[in-house]
């Protein structure tokens, strides 16, 4: 029984056969065209036409080199064995010789008869039928421990040539062999083209764009198949290198929902610490953190990273989101473990790491980093301890905005006398203390304005003025009323010390207030849902508001 059909390669037949066939001789032979296919019994002349030569029986050496001397080496053909080759595969490149030798364990030789006839008949059917196999083929490694490497290689062996991932900005994420990188990223990159063909320095081949699952329109690189060989790459392989470029897409969007769900996890955990009065203990919720890749005999802080809004206030939420993520992102490459909560105005994190392990993260992404404050609480010893750290660094971030500082870090060893009393006192107790103080100026906006650009400007008359655009004598009279009513005189250092630390009591509790839901229309539903009693009643934030990058032992 035979079948003929021209322009099918050993690499097609391996791909169709499925995931228990392997080629035992040279790589290289993948690329080679077979003409047809032909059942041959031990024993048997030879076939007249160039065939796929299936074996119905499992072979010892010395007659599978007794049928390879039948055939000749006039014609190259291909040997397929139906069940395990009992040699092993130098022994059989030995006796190959200029044949090739495929084990196809558990396939049927009439299958592969049938295959080449069909694909002689009904040329697209098969071209389908040959489609889909392949991306049965490809499919298959995703449930691999490491399913890109393992589709990379697959990639490899079904198109006989080298496979990369690269990044947008030319790094290798993962590469089966060595290849041009520079030369090639140079040639693919000067375009926004989905697909481009490859021909730099003798070498061939096909990329395709990836699609960023995790930023809309963004893309995270390019898939690229390279040999040198003429040829390279024909109509499989191009078709080959797309399916693929579509499983990487697949894989990286479910890691993308993966990681959104162990976000609201892990998020979770770190506002629920956060929301923790100083006092009492929480041995469950300490378990839960340490669960989570983070040690309390190691240093730890609690960090705030606000965003200086510069130009349009409608652009502080996605810088936002960018500091957040480069900041992550060089926190995960220096095997930090962390856990991140992103809130409305700023982002919070726990960070297992020093001050100056947080400054090198951040020196390590300046040139692409937005203009962020960063602020550093105490060393973290328990978990009754987040709290308090927070505060501190959300204190740390206040001193900064108040300095006119577009940039910089500042943790809690650098505070000045006056900042660390206000830190250790607690903010509970100081935001009482406060609203007792300033509550002669209560529902007085314009003198508390007044106040808060006098002490952001350095207690500078004129550029506070500029800053609320009214004239200076007029921030004069205001402040001459706020004298009148706190019966204070802010020429007096003591009574500047005392209203600005009162002031910015006062705006630590706003700024601290967990970000709440707009409130309902007249027309939404439910609008009599009772408020929570405990953080554990509370509703668990939601994906797009939340984000953490894993801890080295997490994966």
């Amino acid at each position: 029984m035979t079948a003929e059909v021209p322009g099918t390669t050993v690499g097609m037949l391996v791909a169709e056969l499925g995931p228990t066939t392997r080629l035992l001789t040279a790589g290289q032979d993948l690329d080679r065209l077979v003409s047809g296919a032909s059942i041959l019994s031990w024993g048997e002349p030879s076939p007249v036409p160039e065939v796929v030569l299936i074996s119905v029986q499992e072979a010892d050496r010395q007659e599978l080199k007794a049928t390879i001397e039948r055939l000749g080496s006039d014609v190259s053909r291909v040997l397929v064995l139906t069940h395990p080759a009992s040699m092993s595969p130098a022994a059989l490149r030995e006796i190959a010789g200029s044949h090739v030798i495929i084990e196809a364990a558990e396939v049927d030789p009439a299958e592969i008869v049938l295959l080449f006839a069909g694909a002689r008949t009904l040329g697209n059917d098969t071209a389908t039928r040959r489609l889909t196999a392949l991306q049965r083929s490809l499919t298959q490694v995703l449930g691999e421990e490491d399913p890109l490497v393992a589709l990379l290689h697959r990639l490899k062996s079904t198109c006989n040539a080298t496979a990369a991932l690269v990044d947008k900005h030319g790094r290798t994420v993962h590469a089966t062999g060595p290849l041009p990188l520079s030369s090639l990223f140079q040639a693919i990159s000067h375009t926004a083209a989905e697909t481009q063909l490859i021909d730099v320095d003798g070498w061939t081949g096909v990329a395709d764009r990836i699609h960023d699952a995790g930023h809309q329109g963004g893309y995270f690189g390019w898939l690229v198949v390279t040999a040198r060989r003429d040829g390279f790459p024909n109509a499989y392989d191009s078709s080959a290198v797309h399916v693929a470029a579509s499983l990487v897409e697949a894989s990286q969007r479910m890691s993308a929902v993966t990681r959104q769900q162990e976000r609201a996890v892990r998020a979770a955990v770190l506002e629920e610490a956060l929301a923790l009065v100083p006092m009492p203990a929480a041995p469950e919720l300490s378990g839960r953190v340490a669960s989570l890749g983070l040690s309390w005999t190691e240093e730890m802080r609690a960090v705030v990273v606000r965003v200086v809004r510069q130009g349009a206030a409608g652009r502080a939420k996605p810088a936002l989101k960018e500091a957040t993520d480069l900041m992550t992102s060089s926190l995960e490459d220096a095997a930090v473990p962390h856990l991140v909560s992103k809130r409305k105005r700023f982002t919070v994190l726990l960070v297992q790491a020093s001050p100056a392990a947080l400054r090198r993260a951040i020196v390590s992404t300046s040139n692409t980093m937005p203009s962020v404050l960063v602020g550093v609480g105490r060393q973290v010893a328990s978990i009754e301890d987040v709290a308090t750290s927070f505060h501190d660094a959300q204190l740390a971030v206040q001193t900064l905005r108040r300095a006119g500082r577009r940039t910089g870090l500042m943790s809690y060893e650098d505070f000045d006398f006056a900042t660390r009393l206000f830190s250790d006192v607690g903010s509970a107790r100081m935001t009482r203390w406060a609203r007792e103080f300033l509550g002669p100026l209560e529902n007085r906006e314009p003198l508390l304005e007044g106040l808060r650009q006098f002490f952001q400007h350095g207690q500078n008359m004129n550029a506070a003025a500029d800053a609320l655009n009214i004239h200076h004598n007029s921030l004069r009279y205001r402040l001459a009323k706020v004298e009148e009513l706190l019966e204070v005189n802010l020429r007096d250092p003591a009574a500047v010390a005392s209203v600005f630390l009162a002031m910015a009591a006062l705006e630590l509790e706003q700024v601290s207030a967990p970000d709440l839901p707009t409130k309902r229309g007249p027309g939404d539903q439910p609008a009599d849902i009772a408020a929570p009693r405990s953080v554990r009643d509370a509703a668990p934030p939601t994906l797009d508001s939340l984000g953490v990058v894993f801890g080295p032992d997490r994966g």
